[in-house]
């Protein structure tokens, strides 16, 4: 994650587990809409025992700041929040819920602690207390960011992915999807203002480069 607080729509991966030997290990590809405090993605979880598991959710929930001291840009003095829940199929489907997850994150969102509980083989297994890292590698897919200014929050530009739409689109989430498709109408419709700013910066970076 970026080294300021995230804002409006972003893609993240978490792994959460361990490491040791044998413990099991969750992946959690998630989409956060932070004007919105909700969370909408995916949650597998491998083990290495016999039979080996492999477990997959698709994941909804919140996104919030605990009441604590006011944020500063680093994401110190602040508490993340996510919680979630999931399921075959996604908040519209009538399958049960499998999975159950809270996650605490330092401010800037990189790390923190989580429990989680799924079902599996009929019965629910329970992890409590185990570290959680934002995955450095996760790297946004073609076509590139896409900056979006909305009118519902004083946040600033809004990062969107190729990634964060392919989360959107497989989600299910009408509301979700149609958020983000304005966001992405806006940043096409500024194309042109963008490159303009684009080229006045690279003529203001070359001419103090020419008088270093």
């Amino acid at each position: 994650m970026s080294e300021d607080l995230r804002v409006g729509l972003f893609a993240v991966r978490y792994f959460v587990g361990t490491g040791l030997p044998g413990a099991p290990q969750l992946v959690l590809n998630l989409v956060v809409d932070t004007a919105e405090h909700s969370v909408v993605g995916a949650a597998a979880i491998s083990q290495a025992v016999s039979p080996p598991l492999h477990f997959h959710a698709d994941v909804w929930g919140t996104y919030v700041f605990r009441l604590g001291p006011p944020p500063r840009r680093d994401g110190s003095g602040a508490i993340v929040q996510i919680a979630l829940q999931g399921n075959q199929g996604g908040p519209h489907s009538n399958s049960m819920i499998t999975f159950y997850g809270d996650l605490l994150l330092k401010g800037d969102g990189k790390t923190g602690i989580a429990s989680y509980r799924y079902y599996s083989n009929g019965t629910w297994h329970e992890v409590e207390n185990v570290p959680v890292k934002a995955d450095p590698e996760l790297v946004p897919l073609e076509p590139g960011p896409v900056i979006g200014g909305s009118p519902r929050t004083a946040y600033g530009p809004v990062p969107l992915y190729g990634v964060t739409i392919q989360y959107a689109a497989a989600s299910g989430d009408l509301a979700h999807m149609k958020t983000l498709a304005t966001y992405a109408r806006q940043q096409l419709d500024s194309h042109d203002d963008i490159a303009a700013a684009l080229a006045a910066l690279k003529t203001e970076i070359a001419r103090l480069e020419s008088r270093q």
